[in-house]
């Protein structure tokens, strides 16, 4: 394999482990979670400066926008850039087919799926997560 290919793994790779380390941290608090990597890191179109775009769905978030994203980004390492969504909220946007949404998640990595969210967002973007 090319070196230039084989660091560009490696390099995809760290910023994957980030994302399981988050997801580690926000389990731990909040019991059942789905996480998905999407944007540019799923994709594997990421630059030096790029960060790791990490979506979370949660049966519970606090229901302030900034009370839930000092919470969020609290579990994250440097780079991870969260958002999130309670599973009810985020199947209200699934049964509306939320064009922003879909499109932002049909490059996606599967992080973990604990709420056995993943098949409805296969069936509505058409594609199944990256690896």
């Amino acid at each position: 394999m090319h070196k230039a290919l084989e660091r560009r793994r490696a390099e995809r790779e760290e910023r994957l482990s980030r994302a399981r380390a988050f997801a580690e941290e926000a389990q731990k608090a909040l019991s059942a979670v789905s996480i998905w990597v999407y944007g540019s890191v799923a994709r594997g179109a990421f630059n030096l400066g790029s960060d790791v775009d990490v979506f979370l769905v949660a049966e519970n978030l606090p229901e302030h926008p900034l009370t839930r994203s000092e919470l969020l980004f609290r579990w994250g390492p440097p780079g991870v850039e969260p958002k999130g969504l309670t599973k009810g909220e985020f199947l209200r946007a699934l049964a509306k087919k939320d064009a922003q949404l879909l499109r932002a998640l049909r490059d996606r990595v599967l992080i973990r799926d604990d709420l056995g969210l993943e098949p409805l967002l296969a069936e509505l973007t058409g594609a199944g997560p990256r690896s």
